[in-house]
């Protein structure tokens, strides 16, 4: 399947497809975490039926329903071979008091135990952040550890 990226300065980036049905389908990430999904007329792929906004956290959710990434996949299968280890997605709101900051900022890791393991930002992936990596609104932090550990550093991620 051959997705089509568009960047459209000071909004964001639209990202379209084509369904095997023949249905043409995009999204757009807006630069503050918002999600637009469009489902376009049959007969004209330049007018939507339909326009959703997500948010981050609903479109998140729905990443998850729709079978997530292969991440995801890999680290479901690692939550069963490690006994107690919780693994989270957390979603850098507006209301993040992280927005801005570093990850060394956040001093995640020394208050929770637990560590930010992989951060998504629109559809990029960046594994293994280091401290000095600064959060943004809309960003979508993996966070492994204890069940405690996680959600400590949930909160201080959250707010």
């Amino acid at each position: 399947m051959e997705i089509f990226e568009t960047p459209l300065p000071g909004v964001g980036i639209r990202y379209e497809f084509d369904t095997q049905s023949g249905r043409r389908l995009g999204i757009l990430v807006h630069r503050d975490g918002l999600r637009d999904m469009f489902v376009y007329c049959e007969n004209d792929v330049d007018t939507c039926n339909e326009t959703i906004r997500l948010s981050t956290h609903e479109a998140a959710s729905l990443v998850e329903l729709m079978g997530g990434t292969k991440i995801t996949e890999r680290l479901s299968d690692l939550r069963h071979e490690v006994q107690g280890l919780s693994i989270e997605w957390v979603t850098i709101e507006s209301s993040s008091p992280l927005v801005g900051k570093t990850i060394g900022d956040g001093r995640i890791r020394t208050e929770s135990s637990a560590s930010v393991v992989a951060v998504l930002r629109g559809g990029e992936s960046f594994p293994g952040p280091g401290p000095e990596f600064e959060f943004l609104i809309g960003d979508t932090a993996l966070v492994i550890g204890s069940h405690d550990g996680v959600e400590k550093a949930r909160r201080i991620i959250a707010g």
